[in-house]
């Protein structure tokens, strides 16, 4: 039954695999819909004007279009695990320095397209790691269950940026939060 073969994502092979994917999709789900959904009004509190910000929007989704692109071209050369893991830490800190960088236009959106690149290649990359990560019989459990739990990620985070700008948390405080975030995963 359905709910046999969830409790199986928990047996002793499978539990450490399954907590790892299942908080990695959470973070970096998380992590990307903020981005997409806060940079152009966060940078705007940051200094920039309307037009800069929706501009920095648009780099986020320039460097996205690359992002998965990228992760494929450097599987090929590099185990996935890897090159997953080099993409979420630069994501984390790139994130930080995005955020800092409003005050120079040009490296702002350069790095906007970089941080857009990376988290996206991180999305990319769960969805090549997690299938690879069970056997063949609870594959389809385990990386439907992973994809559900990332988007309770990219559900709260919106929601989460939105109430914590609300208390009053500047945009360099919602960004270092984000990129520890991501960082867990």
């Amino acid at each position: 039954s359905g709910r046999n073969a969830v409790f199986a994502l928990f047996s002793p092979q499978t539990r450490r695999v399954t907590t790892v994917i299942w908080v990695a999709f959470f973070a970096v789900m998380f992590g990307f819909y903020f981005v997409n959904s806060w940079t152009p009004k966060l940078l705007v509190t940051a200094g920039m004007t309307e037009s800069q910000g929706v501009v920095g929007g648009l780099m986020l989704t320039l460097g996205g279009t690359f992002g998965s692109l990228l992760f494929g071209a450097l599987t090929a050369k590099w185990a996935v695990r890897k090159v997953l893991i080099a993409f979420t830490v630069l994501s984390s800190v790139l994130m930080v320095v995005f955020i800092s960088a409003v005050g120079v236009l040009a490296l702002a959106f350069v790095l906007g397209v970089l941080v857009g690149m990376l988290i996206n290649g991180c999305v990319a990359g769960l969805y090549t790691l997690a299938p690879a990560s069970y056997a063949p019989q609870s594959r389809g459990t385990g990386v439907g269950w992973a994809i559900g739990i990332g988007r309770f990620g990219a559900i709260l985070a919106p929601l989460a940026a939105g109430t914590l700008l609300d208390a009053s948390w500047t945009a360099g405080q919602l960004y270092l939060g984000v990129g520890v975030v991501v960082l867990a995963a």
